[in-house]
């Protein structure tokens, strides 16, 4: 199984990762995990900035809706 090579930083699969929400397993599955880690707006967002995210980012570069965060 491929996974990104930021997982250990990342503050969004640190947070979600054991989340039953089924949206939150489908970022991590396809995100974190699988074939659309390269589209990460996570790592551009890190990568243009030179820090993290905020935790709620979501690998689609929206905000994580109020009703799913922790």
């Amino acid at each position: 199984m491929q996974t990104c090579e930021l997982l250990e930083k990342c503050g969004f699969f640190r947070k979600y990762q054991a989340s039953l929400d089924m949206a939150c397993r489908g970022f991590v599955k396809s995100f974190c995990q699988g074939p659309e880690m390269d589209n990460c707006k996570r790592k551009a967002y890190r990568k243009e900035h030179g820090e993290p995210p905020h935790d709620d980012m979501l690998p689609s570069g929206h905000m994580l809706p109020q009703q799913y965060k922790r």
